[in-house]
């Protein structure tokens, strides 16, 4: 009978203290916003969040023998307001993707304005690539029910243009600004910018 006694003061004990525990951690996660979200994109199995945590903990990633973090200081003196210090996402991702940084950031200051005043799809959207909406797929969400998606965050919408460039354009072997922009549905005017953001971002210095 003494020993039933003690088991069930125990097991109170421990669900007291398993109840205060979840409480603490529901506390700090929603105190520091540390609560994963995740989406039927997310392969969990393929440990997708750690191999994307991964990238940015890389420190062996380089383009034409130039340092990841040297070419994200260069990109990030051209990248003002909202997109103020992405140059070393933009830099490792592309890298990660086998991707040429100084044009996918070019790319980007092209379709964002950022170098100076980032437009509302920026601002209001977190959409850095100017990407649409595809009403047939449930992971995507219309920025303000228009044509163009609506990203979680600029990191998102960064890592998803980065992968767009890649699919639409690099895996057909289209890798310069006048390789891409009939494909792109650009015009020449867009090759001579996107060439003129290249030149100007690889030729600064890293701060």
């Amino acid at each position: 009978m003494k020993r039933k006694i003690i088991l069930i003061i125990l097991v109170c004990i421990f669900n007291v203290f398993w109840v205060k525990g979840i409480t603490i951690t529901n506390k700090l996660a929603t105190n520091y916003n540390i609560v994963i979200k995740t989406n039927s994109k997310t392969k969990l199995n393929n440990n997708a969040i750690m191999e994307e945590l991964d990238v940015l903990l890389r420190t062996d990633l380089s383009y034409e023998n130039e340092d990841s973090l040297v070419i994200a200081k260069k990109i990030n003196n051209y990248l003002k307001n909202e997109m103020s210090g992405k140059g070393e996402i933009i830099a490792k991702y592309s890298i990660a993707n086998n991707l040429n940084p100084y044009l996918v950031a070019s790319m980007i200051i092209e379709a964002t304005g950022c170098d100076s005043e980032c437009s509302f799809l920026v601002k209001k959207c977190n959409n850095v690539g100017k990407m649409y909406y595809d009403k047939n797929t449930n992971d995507e969400v219309a920025c303000y029910g228009g044509y163009y998606q609506q990203f979680n965050s600029l990191d998102d919408s960064i890592k998803e243009y980065i992968k767009y460039i890649e699919k639409n354009f690099y895996e057909k072997e289209l890798t310069t600004p006048s390789q891409i922009y009939k494909e792109y549905n650009k015009d020449v005017r867009w090759v001579f910018r996107v060439n003129e953001n290249i030149e100007k971002i690889k030729n600064s210095t890293a701060k």
